[in-house]
Order: structure tokens, then sequence, then C-alpha cells
């Protein structure tokens, strides 16, 4: 009986452990993994950061583009009501 105990202790902390080494460390908790890791959180933040300034930096050029157009067009209605 005692011998039983312990197959099942040492089967129970077996199975713990299994667990725990399939457990991801992350830094999003919504992408599975139950420990959150700061180092992956700050790198995940930071290629956001990344993103959002090359997706600013795009949309500034679009609209320095635009006002060119803008200004262009209103020098020709300009020149055709002169």
């Amino acid at each position: 009986m005692n011998r039983m105990k312990s197959s099942a202790k040492i089967l129970c902390l077996c199975a713990v452990s299994l667990g725990l080494v399939a457990c991801e460390t992350t830094g999003d908790p919504n992408r599975g993994g139950i420990f959150w890791s700061e180092s992956k959180a700050n790198d995940r933040l930071q290629e956001r950061r990344s993103n959002l300034g090359a997706i600013q930096a795009d949309t500034e050029r679009v609209n320095r583009t635009n006002a060119g157009m803008e200004n262009a067009a209103a020098r020709k209605r300009q020149m055709l009501g002169q």
C-alpha cells in the first residue's frame, strides 16, 4: 500500500513537471504560454513602435505629396483664371 502511494506521488510529480516544461515564456499572454516575459513584451512593443513609425513616415510623405499637388493645381487654376 505504501509503495502504491509512493508511485502515485511520483507519477503526479512527473505529470506536473511535464506540464511546466511544456509551458512557453511569452511576452504576449494572448499567444499562449502561462509565464509572462518582460523582455519579450518589450521586444513586441518595440516592434509595434517601429511599425507605427514607418506608417507615420509614409503618411507624412503622402501628405506632403498631396499638398504639392494641391498647390500645383491651385497655381494652374490661377493661371487659367487670369
